[in-house]
């Protein structure tokens, strides 16, 4: 053992000698003064610092937070922490129980879901007269296989007739849905035949017979027929729920004799009936006089029978099939055909007609068509092509749902429909991230100097000024000219003149903390890397969904100049409707998914839905699309409002090596603070360097070189 070892290991030991002797002779010494009993600590120990509790206004920010990004767990956890506030508002604290009793119930924790809403009920009996909180309370209890608490909650419903009618008829028919499943049949049409009898008027019964007829629409072929043997033949035709079981077989029934698919035997028995009474009807509710046409139902989502008199549902798609976006097409229709199928499995057919929309003919094909084709998918990004169908009055004969961001002149929800995120849905998506999820309340636009980037600029400024974001700069440039670029992001962070003559000024920080880029992924690369020559490390880049597109055809990405970075888009294969129409299409050898072909799954599955018939309006289409719910859309979900406006809640994307990554913002938010916080390091080392060189050094930034 060396002499350096030999101290090194005496310098460990003698201070450790040193402290036990020192801490043997206070104890002594204390034992010495009658204190013997008194606990010492070890010489070891460090001392505890006691927690300091979260704050409850930051504590409510962060559950908000999460709530807001869809994270129900860890939502439950801070809303329950939060309800052990005691300084909490009542308005507070009611908010956090109907958060959390969503979020239990999301996170499939549902004894706590129903905990909540039992003290949500106790705390504001108003509760009880709001469906939401009804239709919860339902699926959690039938989440815990409580059937007991299922046929409680129904009596307490039928007692309760001082309950809205509304909510006691959702109530009824979604207990009835369990009933079904449970293969209790009877008793929930007796159930639903004492609602309907105790309805005040003949709005109030139309509106049960609506829910009803829809809650039908989708469940499986052997559950209706169990629904028929319950019902009985056409004695019962006018009478509800058992004629609008019947009607529904009859739509399944008359399928069967066509030869579509497989019908359980009791449905076909009433349909010969069922066809020859009131109920073949289209669209007529038995509240109100058969004499009344389809136009003329407020909400009524009975499915209608076609003029074929096969039940078909008659759709077509106008789709580029040849020329510079055939295989997008394509795409389309593979996913419709696969909807096709799978709707055939549960006896609902589709026939789709496909018009090209390249041939120079496309429009009068599509005028041709029968009147029973009443709903059209497409055309597929061309505005000039659906001003034409306006031009022509085919947009007044059937249900257009343009495949396309911006209708242009037609009127959304009037003179036809949107199927396709639009540009206001990508704008809402990136200012909610940066205002709501990343406190940054002013932002700076960088645009080309061309049509799309124009309009995504005026888009995007509007949707910021009515968020109370600022737009703190404006600025274009030539989209082909890549050296003029950098003089307008220098004009849009304002760097001074000086600059240009010593790169190592330290430049102002910009009065903004983002910059929306509405470029495609390509130039979006090139335009980035200017800003880090101005040092805008710091900035977050947005873009939109021409980068989530580029994104997912790129491959290993050049993500330096993105490490914070967002853009939106309508597909992510990761959801569980991206992996379930995935196995659809395993399961039919379709290949891969992608977003065009969820466009062409979900709008064959919509228009299914839909049922639309000849003789509809603008009315019609706005109420079933209002009132449409739970479809399991593949893509980013779409709703439509009371007008027929679209809106469609877009995935945020962030550009990484491997292609793109779901954001994650507060992972983004700290990033951006790192940034933030190594500039204005940089920027006070500048400072302090300028300091030096005006009291008499060499004139340059950078230390002198001696000889």
């Amino acid at each position: 053992m060396n002499t350096a070892t030999i101290a090194r290991r005496r310098g460990v030991l003698f201070p450790s000698l040193r402290l036990a002797a020192t801490a043997l002779v206070i104890v002594l010494a204390l034992a010495g003064m009658g204190c013997s009993s008194l606990t010492l600590p070890s010489p070891s120990e460090q001392p505890v610092e006691p927690l300091r509790e979260q704050p409850t206004e930051d504590l409510a920010t962060e559950a908000d937070g999460y709530w807001k990004a869809d994270n129900y767990p860890l939502a439950e956890l801070l809303y329950s922490r939060l309800l052990e506030r005691t300084e909490i508002e009542r308005s507070q604290k009611l908010l956090a129980l109907d958060r959390l009793a969503q979020s239990a119930y999301k996170a499939k924790h549902y004894y706590q879901a129903k905990q909540a809403l039992d003290r949500r009920a106790g705390m504001d009996k108003a509760a009880l007269g709001t469906w939401p909180w009804h239709e919860l309370y339902i699926r959690t209890i039938a989440a815990l296989n409580r059937q007991d608490l299922l046929d409680t909650h129904q009596a307490w419903i039928m007692a309760h007739t001082e309950l809205p009618f509304d909510v006691r008829a959702h109530a009824i028919v979604l207990l009835s849905e369990y009933g079904t499943r449970g293969g209790d049949y009877a008793r929930g049409m007796d159930t639903l035949a004492e609602l309907h009898r105790q309805g005040q008027d003949a709005a109030a019964k139309t509106l049960l017979e609506g829910l009803y007829a829809t809650s039908l629409l989708d469940i499986p072929d052997e559950q209706l027929a169990g629904l028929v043997r319950a019902a009985g033949g056409a004695g019962r035709s006018k009478v509800f729920p058992h004629a609008v079981i019947q009607r529904e077989a009859a739509r399944r029934g008359l399928r069967a004799a066509a030869g579509s698919s497989a019908i359980p035997a009791a449905i076909p028995a009433v349909t010969a009936a069922a066809a020859s009474s009131e109920i073949s009807l289209p669209g007529t509710l038995l509240a109100q006089n058969a004499s009344r046409t389809q136009s003329d139902q407020p909400q009524a989502l009975v499915p209608s029978v076609s003029p074929a008199g096969d039940g078909a549902t008659r759709v077509a798609l106008v789709l580029p099939l040849t020329g510079r976006f055939a295989s997008t097409g394509q795409k389309v229709l593979r996913g419709a055909g696969a909807a096709q199928k799978r709707l055939a499995k549960q006896g609902r057919k589709v026939e789709i007609t496909v018009i090209n929309a390249d041939s120079a003919d496309w429009r009068e094909q599509l005028a041709a068509l029968p009147a029973g084709v009443a709903t059209v998918g497409g055309p597929l990004l061309n505005v000039e092509g659906l001003k034409a169908l306006a031009a022509d009055g085919t947009i007044s004969r059937r249900a257009v749902f343009a495949f396309q961001p911006d209708l242009g002149t037609v009127q959304e929800g009037r003179q036809a429909w949107r199927f396709y995120p639009s540009f206001q849905d990508q704008a809402r998506a990136l200012i909610d991230l940066t205002a709501n999820k990343l406190g940054i309340r002013s932002v700076a636009i960088l645009a080309p100097r061309n049509r799309y980037g124009q309009r995504m600029a005026e888009v995007f400024a509007a949707e910021a000024k009515a968020k109370n974001v600022r737009i703190a700069g404006n600025e274009t440039y030539p989209p082909d000219d890549h050296p003029r670029w950098i003089h307008s992001v220098s004009k849009l962070l304002k760097v001074p003149d000086g600059f240009r003559r010593n790169k190592n000024m330290p430049l102002p920080m910009p009065d903004f903390g983002a910059v929306f880029m509405p470029e495609d992924w390509g130039q979006a690369e090139l335009l980035a890397s200017n800003f880090h020559f101005f040092e805008g490390q710091h900035l977050l880049f947005l873009g939109t969904d021409l980068w989530s597109v580029g994104l997912d055809n790129a491959k290993d990405v050049d993500d330096t100049y993105f490490q914070q970075a967002a853009c939106p888009g309508a597909w992510w294969p990761e959801t569980g409707g991206g992996r379930a129409l995935q196995a659809v299409m395993d399961e039919q050898n379709q290949g891969q998914a992608d977003f065009w072909v969820a466009l062409g799954f979900d709008f064959v599955r919509l228009a299914a839905r839909l049922g639309l018939a000849p003789g509809f309006t603008p009315q019609d289409v706005n109420a079933r699309l209002a009132a449409l719910k739970d479809l399991d859309y593949s893509m980013a979900p779409v709703r439509w409002n009371a007008e027929g406006i679209a809106s469609q809640s877009l995935y945020l994307f962030t550009p990484r090596k491997e292609g793109k990554a779901l954001v994650d913002p507060d992972g983004m938010r700290a990033s951006i603070q790192k940034s933030k916080d190594r500039r204005e390091k940089r920027l006070v080392m500048s400072r302090e360097i300028q300091k030096t060189k005006k009291a008499g050094g060499s004139g340059s930034l950078t230390q002198d070189v001696k000889d």
